[in-house]
């Protein structure tokens, strides 16, 4: 399990919440592992190299959102696979609403740029936009 440097207690559920998932559906080992935690954590560091000497309520708020906002964008490229749409038994029959998860990843990373932009203590290092292309990338569902 990833040990966080900047996620405090409590943020598998603010990450649930912003997919609109239930536990059942994404538990807090999927969240916690390194190639969500870790790599949202360590893309946040890249990105705002001085994090640790951050003590301004607002900015903290602020980076911890966006180390969310990033889980939440890696995530979503893997929600659909991971979520029944519909499901019929003899007893129960129900069906999910579709979610456009390339959208709403696209959103995360946009909140994501978002949060990161409203740090003020501390420089917050701008992309190549060659890589923001990258990140971008869509992939096939």
């Amino acid at each position: 399990m990833y040990e966080p440097k900047i996620l405090t207690e409590g943020f598998e559920t603010e990450v649930r919440s912003k997919l609109s998932v239930k536990k059942s559906e994404l538990s807090d080992q999927s969240i916690q592992s390194k190639g969500v935690a870790g790599l949202s954590e360590s893309m946040v560091i890249k990105r705002v190299p001085a994090y640790s000497t951050i003590t301004d309520e607002s900015d903290l708020m602020f980076l911890e959102a966006a180390v969310q906002y990033y889980m939440s964008y890696l995530l979503c490229l893997t929600m659909a696979n991971r979520l029944k749409h519909k499901v019929s038994t003899i007893e129960v029959s129900w069906e999910r609403s579709k979610v456009d998860w390339q959208a709403l990843a696209a959103e995360f990373l946009g909140l994501f740029e978002h949060a990161l932009a409203n740090i003020e203590t501390v420089e917050v290092v701008v992309p190549d936009s060659a890589l923001m292309a990258l990140a971008k990338m869509e992939r096939d569902e």
